[in-house]
């Protein structure tokens, strides 16, 4: 259990005793005070030898905190905890009796209930299926991003040496771990359990709080390091020509749909913005100049979405067609199991309708 502090000093007492209500206890809880404010209030639980603390010597802000604690002898799982949050006694066990089940899951998370300025609860969709396709669901699940729900759960400690490291930039990293966690899909799945076992306040003092105060060009800005870091976790699974055009105009049509701004903007204004990113990072080896005219066509070649929204019939039509291209893409040489990919597409779009019918 890694557990990064800074300025916690009201609130940390509450999220250590909740983990030593743990109806599962054999963990180690690592403390990683980013700053001495919170030390004084986390000694009393230093009694506890399931606990320890190291007072960081300079500001290592939340993505070198987080990174520091990945970097230590993790156990088989590494559970990430914010000093202002709290769970349900039976967290540990509810996730670990999951994990069991699921080998071959990267992460195994619960759902998870706000308080404070919110009072929601959050769910995250499983994500199955091979490597392309897992990555392949994560990235549809956005432009609004994939909620963050698996961060807070358990995650094995093998896809997290996978991984590596959260990236870090100039903005202080506001969405890098959405990218750690398309990272995470190349190891294995994502296994949701349905129930709202971990709490999360909000309130205005918090990073995400602060993100979402943040001027327009500032946050057109950090989706930039969105784009190039989507890219930089897709493009080592792609084996083929075919696959790397299709995840390169897929990440770059959702950061086109998110894109914020309160005005027109032009779609060559946003590729520019990208690409800029990708020069910055030196990272166009992700994507060059002689690939962007094949992805601008793919863009352009798409149905306009008003007109989608406006019949049931070509949505229909478009997702079949989307659908077989893309068995096309993921399986080149095996008619049946393109086949079967899209049986179990289908399969599953009928399942989320009937589920969402009640």
């Amino acid at each position: 259990m890694g557990l990064p502090v800074y300025k916690g000093a009201d609130l940390i007492g509450k999220c250590l005793d909740c983990l030593q209500r743990q109806s599962f206890g054999d963990f180690e809880a690592i403390i990683s005070v980013d700053g001495g404010d919170a030390a004084a209030a986390c000694r009393p639980f230093l009694a506890d030898p399931r606990f320890r603390m190291v007072v960081q010597r300079e500001r290592l802000d939340w993505v070198g905190n987080f990174n520091w604690l990945l970097q230590q002898d993790l156990r088989e799982f590494f559970c990430y905890r914010q000093h202002d949050d709290t769970t349900a006694p039976e967290f540990f066990e509810v996730l670990l009796q999951a994990a069991d089940k699921k080998p071959n899951a990267a992460a195994i998370y619960c759902d998870c209930q706000f308080s404070g300025d919110r009072d929601d609860i959050e769910t995250a969709p499983p994500i199955e299926g091979k490597t392309l396709d897992r990555i392949l669901q994560y990235i549809e699940h956005l432009p609004y991003s994939y909620p963050a729900a698996p961060v807070r759960g358990l995650i094995r400690r093998a896809a997290i040496r996978q991984a590596g490291l959260v990236r870090s930039d100039e903005f202080r990293a506001p969405l890098e771990v959405f990218v750690w966690l398309a990272k995470l899909l190349r190891w294995g799945c994502f296994r949701r359990v349905a129930k709202p076992l971990y709490y999360r306040l909000v309130h205005p003092r918090s990073f995400t709080s602060e993100y979402f105060r943040s001027s327009e060009d500032w946050i057109q800005a950090v989706r930039t390091t969105l784009f190039s870091g989507l890219l930089e976790a897709a493009m080592p699974v792609c084996h083929t020509p075919e696959q790397r055009l299709f995840f390169q105009q897929l990440i770059l049509d959702r950061i086109v749909a998110s894109w914020p701004t309160n005005d027109p903007t032009s779609l060559q204004k946003i590729i520019t913005k990208c690409l800029e990113r990708l020069r910055f990072e030196r990272n166009t080896h992700l994507l060059s100049q002689d690939e962007l005219p094949a992805i601008l066509q793919q863009l352009k070649s798409q149905p306009d979405s008003k007109v989608l929204k406006r019949s049931q019939m070509r949505r229909v039509a478009y997702w079949i067609r989307r659908q077989s291209r893309t068995a096309r893409i993921f399986y080149p040489r095996s008619k049946m199991r393109r086949v079967d990919y899209q049986i179990r597409a289908l399969l599953k779009k009928l399942r989320n309708r009937l589920f969402a019918f009640g």
